[in-house]
């Protein structure tokens, strides 16, 4: 159903409490997101109506004004931290925003950070995500949010609400980082393979020189066959001699003699004729 959605990019869902979620839906532009609130509440209402305690509170929409990935961001998210802020002003806000882009370099070197993006929900409010690969991980950068937080605090009109929970579903299942994304774009382009239709037209180009010179093998191989056959046999050589002399000879048989021809019988005198 969500693929559906026009302008539709993806969600996350946090559990951060008993009983309570947040959903964190990204949109193309501002009238994707602002046409996103009727999607995602016919969603809540035809699906989710036996499940939910009442109507949603109000949606936070803004674009993301600044984000960082940390060092564990082709990583799945599994523990988030939630922080929504107060500004004094506009002035206070951009203020603010150049601390947080000074800080980049602290982190980027949070061990099992996924990233910290930051959403402008209105003129002087913002709503905060920190991502990471587990509970022991956001729970250990919790110091170096303290002190980031501290030092922007002269711009908050207030002091910032924290809530930590878990990553309970994501859609689509894995979102690439801003670096997975330029190195692809910088990455030579692959070949592709050509068409099937070219595959077999070239097999069989190449499968005719080939019986070609099956053919010519074979009528080489004939000829010299017939060339053998002419030649006459080799003289034995001096094992095969020695071997003849010690093998016992056989006797031949004796010739059969011919019968004698038998002499005619001599032909009988006719008796004289009387006078």
């Amino acid at each position: 159903l969500v693929k559906t959605f026009v302008g539709f990019v993806g969600v996350k869902m946090y559990a951060v409490g008993d009983g309570h979620v947040v959903t964190h839906s990204r949109w193309e532009d501002e009238a994707a997101a602002e046409g996103g609130k009727a999607a995602l509440g016919g969603v809540l209402k035809t699906f989710m109506a036996e499940l939910v305690a009442g109507p949603p509170e109000e949606a936070l929409v803004g674009p993301e004004m600044w984000a960082v990935d940390g060092p564990a961001a082709s990583e799945p998210p599994v523990a988030v931290r939630l922080t929504t802020i107060g500004f004094k002003g506009e002035e206070a806000r951009e203020a603010a925003l150049v601390l947080l882009r000074s800080k980049e370099g602290a982190f980027k070197e949070l061990g099992g950070l996924v990233g910290v993006s930051s959403y402008q929900t209105g003129p002087t409010e913002a709503f905060v995500v920190a991502s990471y690969t587990s509970r022991e991980a956001l729970e250990a950068a919790a110091p170096v949010a303290k002190e980031v937080l501290g030092d922007a605090m002269e711009h908050f009109s207030g002091v910032p609400a924290q809530e930590t929970g878990t990553v309970e579903y994501i859609w689509p299942a894995k979102e690439p980082s801003w670096i997975e994304k330029v190195s692809a774009y910088l990455s030579p382009t692959k070949k592709a393979p050509p068409p099937p239709a070219e595959e077999e037209e070239a097999g069989e180009a190449e499968a005719e020189p080939e019986a070609e010179a099956a053919e010519a093998a074979e009528e080489e191989g004939a000829e010299a066959a017939e060339e053998e056959a002419d030649k006459p046999p080799p003289p034995p050589s001096l094992f095969e001699k020695v071997a003849a002399a010690l093998s016992p000879r056989k006797e031949k048989p004796p010739a059969a003699e011919a019968p004698a021809a038998e002499e005619a019988p001599a032909a009988e005198e006719a008796p004289a004729a009387e006078e």
